[in-house]
């Protein structure tokens, strides 16, 4: 993992709103997330996900287990400690995200990906990248 070239504190922090339609169903996702590399590497934060779609809720919530920085780039990873969709997210389950600071709102157009299922510490470890979009309402930060 990417480390603060200062040797400082790095950290992504965000709120993402996006919207797809699979199968013709609008669905809409919603995360927000904080993830902070203290100058030891220990890893702190926590990530909050709803979606919606056809009338119901998912929503999960859980700790960011790792993070890496490049440039205004974050892969970020954690472990869902709560669910109210158990059959589709369950608690213990890993979810990872990728997100791109594109500067100050309005001066810019932040991206990011979808949450996906996936081992979390490879994520960031690696060098994969997940397909981002522009959002439809979105404040990302990223301080490496």
């Amino acid at each position: 993992m990417t480390t603060s070239q200062s040797g400082g504190v790095q950290s992504a922090t965000g709120r993402v709103d996006q919207a797809s339609t699979p199968f013709g169903v609008t669905v809409i996702d919603q995360y927000s997330y904080s993830a902070i590399r203290t100058p030891n590497g220990q890893i702190n934060g926590q990530f909050e996900f709803r979606a919606k779609f056809s009338g119901v809720v998912v929503r999960a919530h859980g700790d960011v287990e790792c993070l890496s920085i490049n440039g205004n780039h974050a892969r970020i990873g954690g472990r869902v400690t709560q669910s109210s969709f158990e059959e589709g997210i369950p608690v213990g389950s890993e979810l990872t995200w990728s997100v791109t600071d594109n500067g100050e709102p309005g001066r810019g157009r932040d991206t990011a990906s979808q949450m996906l299922g996936a081992p979390a510490e490879a994520f960031c470890e690696s060098q994969a990248q997940y397909s981002e979009s522009k959002l439809r309402n979105a404040n990302i930060q990223v301080r490496p």
